[in-house]
């Protein structure tokens, strides 16, 4: 019953949201972001040994609590925005966002191969879908379901489909990402989540170990599709700048499984880079590098 009013309350909201005008629907959701700063200490210890872990060698504490709020606060606005997208038109979104790279990327798409986009959670990435509907082709994309409610979940879909995305489950994903590239078509996959210790690849990320899907790897050895960085960075208060970056020229000896671990690095590294140009647009309330420690009982 709880997930259900849960989902209520949040659907409620987003209505509401919708009635304010833009500008302020945005403070709010700075606001609140900063409140949750405050509020939530889980989270907020999450992102703080996150950044000690990345940054801490480099930046004082103190800057470390203000990029650790910032994030916050964007994840705030990001929501509102992620809210506003069923009412956010194709034109609207381009005044918005300004493309960085576009004719480039769809140049790729005339080799056949498909695209792989290398994508994380930065800025606001739930904006990128958009491009679907700019492109005039649905990009694909793989999400975990959300369990834990899956009235939410249904209803997050709905919103990313209005986007213009195709939104398919992590579950046995490879398949339809092979098919959808032998298609021609755009493929987004998020590589900054941590992946299972029995199946991710140890990787450096900000000079620590840290578990990392080898998906994207694989795909683009299998299939030859280019993979291309994107990321989206707010610019400003209610604009953003969706940067394509160029396609990243792979690692390929001929030996699969050192070129996959190769190339993982070198996409940790990529998402790495952007991380240090924009420390507070990146999501730092996930446990990244391990879980908690366990706590063994004698």
């Amino acid at each position: 019953m709880v997930p259900y009013i849960i989902y209520l309350l949040v659907k409620g909201f987003s209505v509401f949201i919708n009635f304010l005008p833009e500008g302020f629907a945005l403070w709010l959701g700075r606001q609140l972001g900063r409140l949750i700063f405050y509020l939530d200490r889980g989270h907020r210890k999450v992102a703080l040994e996150n950044l000690q872990t990345a940054l801490g060698e480099e930046k004082p504490k103190r800057e470390l609590g203000t990029i650790a709020k910032r994030a916050f606060q964007n994840l705030g606005m990001m929501a509102i925005e992620f809210f506003r997208i069923p009412k956010l038109e194709t034109e609207d979104f381009k005044k918005k966002v300004s493309v960085e790279g576009l004719e480039e990327a769809l140049r790729l798409l005339e080799k056949k191969k498909g695209v792989l986009l290398l994508i994380g959670h930065f800025g606001n990435w739930e904006l990128m879908g958009l491009m679907s509907k700019v492109i005039g082709n649905p990009i694909m994309v793989i999400a975990k379901p959300m369990k834990k409610n899956r009235w939410v979940d249904e209803w997050i879909t709905k919103i990313r489909n209005a986007a213009g995305l195709e939104v398919i489950s992590n579950v046995n994903a490879s398949r339809k990402v092979m098919k959808a590239l032998s298609q021609n078509r755009v493929v987004g996959i998020l590589i900054d989540q941590r992946a299972k210790r029995s199946e991710g690849i140890w990787a450096d990320f900000f000079g620590k170990k840290a578990p990392t899907t080898p998906g994207l790897a694989i795909l683009a050895m299998k299939t030859g599709a280019p993979v291309l960085p994107v990321f989206m960075v707010r610019n400003g208060f209610q604009n953003h700048r969706l940067l394509i970056k160029k396609p990243l020229e792979l690692i390929r000896t001929g030996h699969l499984k050192k070129d996959v671990e190769a190339n993982t690095q070198l996409f940790n590294d990529t998402l790495e880079s952007m991380i240090r140009q924009y420390p507070d647009q990146w999501f730092w309330v996930h446990r990244r590098w391990e879980r908690k420690k366990r706590v063994h009982h004698r």
